[in-house]
């Protein structure tokens, strides 16, 4: 009896150190491959570091799909020699508003995909976290979702240098910590879900995932890519008007649903605090601030005004106008296409204009400002 026991002890233990082999081995695994591969660069902003050395080196850089735009933006602010005059934040909606389009010569457009508050707070913080002063002037492309308290895009608390250029700005301008309940880190070297989205990557890549995208100067005029100044150039079947352009455009048939918007019903309080707060802080700073309000495709503005789908819009639009007024703020554009007389075939998707419409845009709306 007493070997039995003694030989089940031993099958016990040799059981328990299987287990731990096994699981060592495949955390092992995981970290291994979310490192090597690291597809949307969480773990290393290697290839966002030789793009941001193209981009300022005076070049246009090629940048691929998907790829992390917020570490190539830790990678601008972090490899420049001085802090530009003007700085662009928000979303792929301010893309445009650079040298051109704005007149401003010293200038670099940080605008990040989907941006929220927290990355209007990120982008900032990086440049005072690298040069502990700010830009003269900042130019901020506001979207109705930045202001939605349950806005699900996370992807400011991806990298840890962003994140924390964010709580750091966030902390000094509102005296508090920044706390978001549905911000749940992990580790992105033993994330089983980062692994998965790894693994995918290798299988429609093979061996190729390991070396991560291509860091180039573009010589290609039809491919995506960001000029010298930040601003993007889309690929020649978006960025040049077409009838399949205008098809993409065309095909709504409801409000607006990206970030949840649609269910945004009004301006969350803590957001508008922190607007405004971050507002307040620049500008007891002497920082020069400019709004700007893009406007929705021509056919979604139908779905948006004409049918009441997006009642917030209004709200927040009135509100960053009013807001602007009282506080000596230009404020360029307008969510509503009709009061520019744009047309569908100036649009690159429902929410996106072109460059020649933003031109049209931002023109006309200083000349309107000068009239009074």
């Amino acid at each position: 009896m007493v070997k039995e026991t003694k030989s089940a002890n031993t099958n016990f233990k040799l059981l328990v150190i299987q287990a731990f082999c096994f699981a060592t081995v495949t955390l092992s695994v995981v970290a291994f491959l979310n490192y090597f591969i690291d597809a949307s660069q969480v773990i290393t902003t290697r290839a966002c570091r030789k793009m941001a050395q193209i981009a300022l080196n005076g070049n246009i850089v090629a940048v691929p799909k998907n790829y992390n735009e917020r570490a190539f933006q830790m990678e601008i602010v972090g490899q420049m020699k001085k802090i530009p005059e003007t700085v662009v934040i928000g979303s792929s909606r301010g893309m445009y508003l650079g040298k051109e389009i704005t007149g401003y010569n010293d200038i670099y457009n940080n605008c990040v995909s989907g941006a929220t508050i927290e990355d209007y707070y990120a982008l900032l913080g990086l440049y005072k976290q690298k040069f502990s002063i700010l830009p003269k002037r900042v130019i901020g492309e506001i979207s109705p979702w930045v202001l939605y308290e349950n806005n699900p895009n996370l992807r400011w608390g991806e990298n840890m240098t962003y994140l924390e250029a964010c709580k750091q700005l966030f902390l000094e301008v509102n005296g508090r910590e920044l706390i978001r309940k549905n911000l749940k880190k992990e580790n992105p070297f033993l994330s089983i879900t980062y692994f998965q989205y790894n693994m995918d990557a290798f299988y429609k890549k093979g061996l190729s995932a390991f070396a991560g995208y291509e860091a180039r100067i573009s010589t290609d005029v039809t491919e995506q890519a960001d000029l010298p100044d930040g601003t993007i150039r889309y690929p020649a079947s978006l960025e040049n008007a077409s009838s399949e352009r205008l098809k993409k455009v065309k095909t709504t048939s409801k409000g607006v649903t990206y970030q949840n918007v649609n269910k945004m019903k009004q301006i969350g309080n803590n957001q508008r605090q922190e607007f405004e707060n971050l507002i307040g802080y620049l500008q007891s700073k002497n920082i020069e601030i400019i709004f700007y309000l893009q406007p929705f495709s021509v056919t979604q503005c139908k779905y948006i005004y004409e049918q009441n789908a997006n009642p917030v819009f209004n709200v927040v639009e009135d509100y960053v106008i009013e807001f602007g007024k009282t506080h000596n703020i230009k404020v360029v554009g307008n969510y509503n296409a009709n009061k520019f007389h744009l047309s569908d075939e100036s649009f690159i998707d429902f929410m996106h204009l072109d460059k020649k419409g933003t031109q049209k845009v931002w023109n006309e709306s200083l000349w309107l400002a000068s009239q009074y």
